[in-house]
């Protein structure tokens, strides 16, 4: 692919290089792979434009999917602690007795 075509497709937001302190475009693997998908998608006969919103939809449905995957891993986390604390609770409830009921009554007292 020629330098032209890769300042075109730059200056059309289909690439987005990072650029180093001096100005130059650094091209990591995912701007390969973009050019690819660009290149495979004009075979086929679609406009830069489509491939544009093509590339956009694409993009905005990984972000999606990213954060579907963190929520679902933050819930995760969640329903463990809730385990947790319900499993604490439920030892709590055992360990109280009738016995240990206005010890319990009386400390509580003391503290407020």
């Amino acid at each position: 692919m020629s330098k032209r075509t890769i300042d075109y497709y730059t200056n059309l937001d289909l690439l987005k290089p990072s650029r180093s302190d001096t100005g130059y475009r650094f091209f990591e693997l995912s701007d390969v792979e973009q050019l690819h998908k660009i290149s495979h998608l004009k075979g086929q006969g679609f406009s830069l434009e489509e491939i544009k919103e093509k590339l956009a939809f694409h993009d905005s449905s990984e972000q999606v999917l990213e954060k579907a995957l963190l929520v679902k891993n933050n819930l995760q986390e969640l329903l463990v602690l809730l385990k947790r604390a319900d499993r604490e609770n439920s030892s709590i409830k055992e360990s109280i007795t009738h016995d240990t009921l206005p010890v319990i009554q009386a400390l509580l007292q003391l503290l407020v």
